[in-house]
């Protein structure tokens, strides 16, 4: 059986920069409302032949948008239309993924649900109409959610918690209606990084919604309760021996709230009592790959009890009374199992030294694995001395592609650092260490990100972004050259139009050039993988987006705006192109009743 490192996780935004240098576009006289409503519907009729599902349904969501407050009916038709083609294509195929191939297979990404791609563009138009859907969707959960297993068991309420965490600012209503009827189901992990998320956009309603959660889960089972336990005590990781089997992004401002810290205490002190005495809970039959309920318990408490002894001294007898109870349920068996967890997961708990320390008495007693090595380089945050001492055991890395892969990942990891400590020099230095072409520009866009907000430093960011478009350019075609492309255009375009529209036509040309590229991917993918283990990352790349970049660059100039949509041969990219051009020209007169023919 293989082991898997935990997933890495990196974020990649590409920044605002201020204008130094621009190359404003005349206005267009064609560049109005009436030209862009005539301008979508004809790119929609062209673009009819393009039958695949999940492409159709994104050019009929995008035109429905754009449509919307020039042609209602035709709008909610095309919606509607969507919404038919994403529930026959769940009927007949379920929720889709896709497994890399060779040696990554297992490792599955989970692509999205068309229904909620359906819902989520609903919503921002007809709120009503998305809570209708949201319903379908959910009764049709309901009829077979006792038949499934694994990680889509409960995935539309999963993904209906992360819709309205999107809309709580937009359109809070519908969050709370669509928390309110999720509480009706059993507590799910997606509740855990709910309230971490909602704490960034508005810390009121995320602490009264906790509450509320509270209160409604009070009576779920005592390893399910503990998904809500990391947020009061502003933890990044929850109580109990599964703590590092979840994780969400913490909030920089997120504070520990004594009042919710006591209310969760009590709710789990009450549950330990009332599965104590009841003779159903102790009889139930434990949850498919999980420990005992007992063995959630103690190891909670353990951990509790140095805040309650700290904080909360008035809690002390029902700490006590709990942690009685608790041990009396643990039988032998389930005290082994739980010992033998917290003994697999003791190394995720140790520092950097003492992790060291561990490899270096392996090495000496001969024990030493490829594995171990491959954890030391991912471990969390090194600082630069801790990176320094990790150089010599890569090479003791006996799988010369482990040895390659973690070598490369090595060097991304130590440039990331320099970025975040601003030492741009190291930075790069490292980062020319690093062969694949889409992770040195993930690392590259990073440091231009980091000089742009410099005024006195766009000289750097220049030559910086420079660089990079050279290298790119000597490249081979391929998908990750077209987006690297794409995100100097986004790059440029805030400091030199005419450089940004060069970068556009190269991204074209490439795009043009490749058979059924995936422009939309949103990822790049580190993957490690060894004899009895793997490793495998995801860097988010947010800047790599077609639609955005038109959108940006069509703002002052229609015309090479729109030649260049035009000028993508495949009728897919093509169509959502046009209709982000035409979205700014929307915005510059009243639509038409009837609008004209374009020229």
């Amino acid at each position: 059986m293989k082991k898997y490192i935990t997933f890495t996780i990196f974020t990649f935004f590409i920044l605002t920069i201020p204008t130094y240098a621009q190359i404003a576009g005349a206005e267009s006289a064609a560049c109005n409302a009436q030209f862009a409503q005539l301008l979508v519907e004809q790119q929609v009729m062209e673009s009819k032949s393009v039958v695949e599902p999940v492409k159709r349904i994104k050019i009929l969501l995008r035109s429905a948008d754009f449509l919307w407050k020039f042609d209602q009916p035709t709008a909610r038709a095309y919606l509607a239309e969507a919404w038919k083609m994403a529930d026959d294509r769940f009927k007949e195929t379920g929720f889709e993924k896709k497994e890399p191939e060779g040696k990554a297979q297992g490792m599955i990404t989970r692509l999205p649900d068309q229904r909620m791609e359906v819902v989520r563009a609903i919503a921002k138009l007809d709120a009503e109409w998305a809570k209708k859907l949201s319903e379908q969707m959910l009764a049709e959960y309901e009829k077979v959610a006792g038949e499934r297993d694994g990680y889509d068991k409960t995935r539309e309420v999963d993904d209906l918690l992360y819709f309205a965490q999107q809309n709580v600012k937009s359109n809070p209503e519908l969050s709370r209606y669509l928390y309110r009827r999720l509480m009706k189901y059993p507590l799910v992990t997606g509740w855990y990084s709910t309230f971490f998320a909602l704490y960034e956009s508005d810390p009121k309603f995320a602490d009264t919604l906790y509450s509320d959660a509270l209160r409604n889960y009070r009576n779920e089972t005592p390893r399910r309760l503990l998904f809500l336990s990391a947020y009061p005590f502003a933890m990044e990781r929850m109580f109990g021996v599964d703590k590092f089997q979840m994780g969400a992004k913490f909030p920089p401002n997120l504070v520990p709230n004594p009042a919710l810290q006591r209310q969760f205490m009590d709710v789990f002190f009450t549950r330990i009592a009332n599965y104590a005495s009841s003779e159903q809970d102790m009889n139930s039959v434990k949850e498919s790959f999980y420990l005992s309920e007992p063995a959630y318990m103690v190891s909670a408490l353990r951990e509790i009890e140095p805040y309650v002894i700290e904080r909360f001294p008035d809690l002390l007898q029902k700490l006590s009374i709990a942690k009685s109870q608790a041990a009396s349920l643990l039988s032998e068996e389930m005290r082994k199992d739980l010992e033998s967890k917290e003994k697999n997961t003791a190394d995720l708990r140790g520092t950097f030294e003492e992790r060291l320390a561990a490899i270096e008495k392996a090495d000496g007693e001969g024990k030493l694995t490829d594995f171990m090595i491959v954890r030391l380089v991912t471990w969390r945050d090194k600082n630069d001395e801790q990176f320094e001492l990790v150089i010599p055991w890569i090479g003791k890395i006996k799988e010369e592609n482990v040895r390659k892969e973690t070598i490369n990942y090595f060097w991304f990891l130590r440039s990331k650092l320099a970025i975040k400590e601003k030492r741009l020099d190291d930075a790069e230095k490292y980062a020319l260490k690093v062969p694949e072409i889409e992770h040195r520009a993930i690392l590259m866009f990073d440091i231009a990100g980091v000089q742009s907000k410099n005024a006195i430093d766009v000289a750097s960011f220049f030559d910086t972004l420079n660089r990079l478009s050279k290298l790119v350019r000597s490249t081979d075609n391929s998908v990750s050259k077209a987006q690297i492309l794409l995100g100097l255009t986004n790059m440029y375009e805030k400091v030199n139009h005419s450089v940004a529209l060069e970068e556009l036509g190269e991204a074209i040309r490439v795009t043009n050039n490749l058979k059924e590229p995936d422009i939309f991917a949103t990822t790049v993918q580190r993957q490690i993988f060894g004899t009895g283990f793997g490793f495998y990352a995801l860097f988010d790349t947010p800047g790599y987006n077609l639609e955005e970049t038109f959108v940006e660059l069509s703002k002052k100039d229609f015309e090479m705006s729109l030649a260049n949509a035009k000028a993508l041969d495949d009728k897919y990219y093509r169509t959502l192109a046009v209709i982000a051009v035409a979205g700014n020209c929307a915005k510059n007169t009243k639509p038409a009743s009837k609008p004209t023919k374009a020229p």
